[in-house]
Order: structure tokens, then C-alpha cells, then sequence
């Protein structure tokens, strides 16, 4: 199901919220990415790279990201084996390294691959979520100690910004599939009832008897109810009746 999404929530202070929009999780998770880095390289005054690793209640990952490369494979990799400060984040804990040159011990992979990779800095945040969600906001740089505690201090009230931002968009997005489903059902209600009619109508029978030859009928050409009706309803003058809420929307 696609559902396009654009939401611009503006504000200052304890009330700011992010502009985020996309069609998917993951287009959401890379609109996220994408303000996260571009505000934290001014904040930062370096060039800040980032990926936003949400997973679903399902344990799916969705990955988004600021630009495409090594930052991506880290993160992925990361999130993945559970071997780096990606995965620690998603788990709700913050890691930061500040300098290359002194890489962590628990992720000796990880820090190589960040070495190799170009990057002098690291820091994941864990973005608290509801709904049986959980994400991590991750981001790389090319200068050492980027993250100082001056940094640091900001980057982490920045991460409530984008963590409160992402829960809105994730509840609308969910608000807004749910409403489709509302419809989809209401639409096959009335075409299915609208049929039934006609059929009682046709041949003297109750409400029953006219849904199970719909049924019966379904079973035979293996299509769902809803298809049959609305092939039974295509040949009346009207056509397809629009439910009430189609109506009134």
C-alpha cells in the first residue's frame, strides 16, 4: 500500500519538530537522515554524514541515509551482526568515538572498517520510539573528535527533536493506513450488501442465501467476494454504488 506522506512541523525551543516526508518507513528514515546531517554539520561546523536505522516491531530493518557509500555499509554491517555503536543504540545505549587513532575494544571490526572507510568520528544515538519500534540515529565524520562533549551536549538535544519528529510521522503514517483500510473495507461492505440486495430481489431469497450463492460463486472463478460483486453490480444502469464515506469525503 502506498501512502505519500508530507508533513512540515516547524517550532522553536522544547516544541520544534523536523520536516519529514516519504511514501514509506524508510523514505521517512531517510528525509530524517538527510535534516539530521545537514543541521548538525552546521552545528558541528565539519561535515556530518548520517543514517537513521529504524526496525520495525517485526524485527525488519529499514535503513535511511544522508548520502550513499560507506556510511551505509557501517551501519548496515553494524546493525546486522550487533558488533558496533549502531546496534548498542537500537539496544538504547550511546556510543561515541571521538578519534580513530584510539578505536574502541569492543568493536575492533567495526573501528577498522570506520578507519578504512575515512572516517575519524562516530557517534549512535538511540531515537526512542513507540509501537514496538526502535531506531538509532548514527553519524560520521572525516575529523576527529568531532563529537566533543561541547558537540556532544547539542547533538543529544538534537536527537530528541528528530526522535519526537519520527514518532509523529510514524503515528500519522500509521493513522493514515489505517484510514485506507477503513475505506477499503467500507467499499467492499457496501458493494457486497448492494449485490446481496440484488440477488434477493432476482431470486425471492434472504440476505443469507443471496451472500452464500456470492460466496459459491467466489470459490468457482477464485476470486474474492468483493470482485464478484462488483462484476454483478458493473451491468446495473448505476454501476458501482460509492460508499457513504466516499460520499462525504
Amino acid at each position: 500500500m502506498l501512502i505519500e506522506q508530507h508533513l512540515t512541523w516547524r517550532g522553536s525551543g522544547a516544541g520544534a519538530l523536523l520536516d519529514i516526508h516519504g511514501h514509506s518507513e524508510a523514505a521517512l528514515a531517510g528525509s530524517l537522515a538527510q535534516l539530521v546531517a545537514t543541521s548538525l554539520s552546521d552545528l558541528s561546523r565539519w561535515p556530518v554524514e548520517s543514517t537513521v536505522t529504524l526496525v520495525r516491531p517485526d524485527g525488519t530493518p529499514r535503513l535511511g541515509t544522508s548520502t550513499e557509500g560507506a556510511a551505509v555499509d557501517l551501519s548496515r554491517w553494524d546493525q546486522r551482526t550487533g558488533a558496533g555503536p549502531t546496534a548498542r543504540a537500537l539496544r538504547g545505549r550511546l556510543s561515541i568515538i571521538l578519534n580513530d587513532r584510539a578505536p574502541d575494544p569492543r568493536w575492533p571490526e567495526y573501528c577498522a572498517s570506520l578507519t578504512a572507510a575515512g572516517y575519524r568520528s562516530a557517534v549512535a544515538i538511540p531515537l526512542p520510539l513507540e509501537g514496538g519500534h526502535s531506531a538509532a540515529l548514527t553519524l560520521y565524520s572525516r575529523t576527529a573528535n568531532t563529537f566533543a562533549p561541547g558537540v556532544a551536549t547539542k547533538v543529544l538535544v538534537f536527537s530528541g527533536i528528530a526522535a519526537k519528529s519520527l514518532r509523529l510521522a510514524l503515528k500519522h503514517r500509521a493513522d493514515l493506513a489505517l484510514s485506507a483500510e477503513h475505506r477499503a473495507a467500507l467499499a467492499s461492505s457496501t458493494a457486497i450488501n448492494t449485490a446481496c440486495g440484488v440477488l434477493m430481489g432476482q431470486n425471492n431469497c434472504s440476505y443469507e442465501s443471496a451472500h452464500r450463492l456470492l460466496l459459491q460463486e467466489s470459490k468457482q472463478r477464485n476470486l474474492t467476494i468483493r470482485e464478484v460483486a462488483e462484476g454483478l453490480l458493473q451491468v446495473l444502469p448505476g454501476g458501482i454504488p460509492a460508499s457513504h464515506f466516499t460520499a462525504r469525503a
